[in-house]
């Protein structure tokens, strides 16, 4: 993935990239995918915990983006969180279509534990995570990582606000448990 460029780098005004993209201009298309592309990969790979899953999410959400762009409104917000949204739907989608859960491969965690303490900690917090439920961690990490409100999340999963309260509270709790209270 292409590194994003801090906020001050980018033009204030990404509504010409848009327009251009739409227009079917290359190089502003290429400036959309190498200012969010990253982000995108990001908030997919947390809620997929697949490197190629994540992948797959960007390259379909950047497949589709000249379409897809017809329906961003500049005047609700920035383009990148729009994206964002748009690559956490795609990965809810493929969570849902293919609920499965990925076993660590035993000669990674070898490796893991080897390193040092700091990826014996990760190692133990991504362990944890994957005990969650489907629902507990997808709303754990939209809220907790993606930094999304309860009133966003809800929308995202078709779910109420309250429902996504109680998920990242019980959520809290068996984290909690998992990781012997310490956290």
């Amino acid at each position: 993935m292409t590194a994003i460029q801090p906020e001050d780098e980018r033009p204030s005004d990404e509504s010409d990239l848009v327009a251009r993209t739409l227009h079917g201009d290359c190089e502003a298309f290429a400036a959309i995918y190498a200012r969010h592309a990253a982000a995108a990969y990001a908030a997919a790979h947390r809620l997929l915990a697949s490197a190629a899953d994540a992948e797959d999410v960007v390259q379909e959400l950047f497949l589709a983006l000249p379409g897809t762009l017809s329906g961003y409104d500049p005047t609700r917000g920035a383009l990148g969180p729009w994206l964002r949204r748009v690559a956490v739907r795609l990965a809810l989608m493929r969570l849902r279509s293919v609920k499965r859960r990925r076993e660590t491969d035993a000669g990674s965690v070898a490796a893991l534990l080897a390193r040092d303490d700091a990826a014996l900690e990760r190692l133990s917090i991504e362990a944890a995570l994957a005990r969650l439920s489907d629902g507990q961690r997808t709303v754990f990490l939209l809220k907790e990582v993606e930094g999304y409100e309860h009133r966003e999340i809800a929308a995202l999963l078709d779910i109420s606000v309250a429902n996504s309260e109680i998920r990242l509270f019980r959520a809290r709790q068996a984290l909690r448990a998992l990781l012997g209270g310490s956290r």
